[in-house]
């Protein structure tokens, strides 16, 4: 027996720590979710005032944008789970319920194969998540630091920031205060982005390991031994299989399409700040590298821009394997040795075969559909529209 939620554990941590897990909900942890929604909310509000205090040029707003939108696109998750908290629910146990209907050996050890996947991917991306957040956390420090323990003159300002927020106070008085405000800001906004891909992803690696049941439970039907005169029974054990393997195909679709329809209009207004934020961090990579000469800076948007590639790759390839496994089924039905089977059974493989013939995938509203060939046009996108402006600009 397989525990769904066992391996969920790095996604469980993530999400507690920001009010997001969908067990327990205590008045505590509603209490916990509304004050980081305001401190969250409030972070981009201060950015957003820094417009009024500050010459808007064209290189300005760029800089400041790339820097909003991905905060933004964090936030954004984070209310969205908030809002589909009982889908989440609903779809670990689901999928906990088809997981104790397994009693296969076989069947357990390739659900097991995904679930592990998932949470090898979590462990890595969360490695990642951990060093960017302590590298982020101490650059502002390192001037006050050097001067402090190595007296060092540092010509920089002690209070560089690299967020653009205006507080309407004094920043040099205040700090600390401001950087325990931005940073925390940025944490709940990039957990709950990495918690919640990270969820989304082990839900639809599972979903694959259903389709790949599906697929194997196609090849086992046929190989039941089938005498030269009509045996009923093995008749029957056969359509029996079959029918178990169309079941839990066609609970795998309902299971991924329930999920699509539960975040499709966040991810879909993700995709526009996706590209929008990766444009503007290349931007900003390009000029910090050739002119300005910044190295917080340069990491800084490098690690928006890799940070939300990272998150859409994830995300495609996930649906790329949601494809492949989906047509996985019917191509084990074509190569079967169908043709030893009886009449009727070759007709409802046939019928199987016919199905094969409507294309799928996870769509996001109706006109983009997860793939790598989906993640190369969103990357292209980008850099299109990033040569743009530096053409503009030049």
């Amino acid at each position: 027996m397989i525990r769904i939620v066992e391996h969920l554990r790095i996604q469980r941590i993530l999400l507690l720590a920001i009010g997001l897990w969908p067990y327990n909900q205590s008045k505590l942890v509603k209490f916990q979710f509304l004050l980081f929604a305001i401190v969250s909310n409030t972070f981009i509000i201060f950015q957003l005032t820094s417009f009024i205090t500050s010459e808007c040029t064209v290189a300005f707003i760029v800089k400041h944008l790339s820097i909003v939108f991905f905060c933004l696109a964090c936030i954004t998750h984070h209310i969205v789970f908030r809002i589909n908290m009982y889908n989440v629910e609903y779809l670990v146990e689901r999928l906990q319920y088809v997981c104790n209907e397994l009693k296969d050996e076989n069947e357990i050890a390739i659900i097991k194969k995904y679930a592990n996947s998932a949470e090898h991917i979590a462990i890595y991306v969360t490695s990642c998540m951990v060093f960017c957040l302590l590298t982020i956390t101490l650059m502002p420090l390192f001037p006050r630091i050097l001067s402090t323990f190595l007296l060092v003159n540092i010509s920089r300002p002690l209070y560089n920031m690299q967020f653009i927020t205006e507080y309407f106070v004094d920043k040099e008085k205040n700090f600390y205060l401001i950087l325990l405000h931005t940073r925390t800001s940025f944490y709940i906004g990039v957990i709950a982005l990495v918690g919640g891909g990270l969820l989304g992803c082990a839900f639809l690696k599972h979903i694959c390991g259903l389709f790949s049941i599906a697929s194997y439970r196609i090849q086992q039907s046929m190989r039941v031994k089938l005498h030269e005169k009509t045996d009923l029974r093995n008749e029957m054990e056969i359509q029996k299989k079959i029918i178990y393997a169309v079941d839990i195909h066609r609970t795998a679709i309902e299971l991924s399409e329930f999920f699509i329809s539960s975040f499709e209009g966040s991810y879909f207004c993700e995709l526009v700040l996706l590209v929008t934020t990766v444009c503007f961090n290349f931007y900003e990579i390009f000029q910090t590298a050739l002119i300005r000469d910044k190295v917080e800076e340069f990491l800084l948007h490098s690690g928006f821009a890799f940070g939300l590639l990272l998150y859409s790759f994830l995300a495609n390839s996930c649906g790329e394997e949601i494809t492949e496994h989906y047509n996985d089924m019917f191509s084990c039905a074509y190569n079967v040795r169908w043709y030893t089977a009886p009449i009727h059974i070759q007709k409802l493989i046939l019928f199987l075969l016919q199905r094969s013939c409507k294309p799928y995938g996870l769509k996001l509203g109706g006109i983009f559909i997860a793939s790598l060939k989906g993640f190369a046009s969103l990357l292209t996108a980008s850099v299109s529209y990033f040569t743009v402006i530096y053409s503009t600009q030049k």
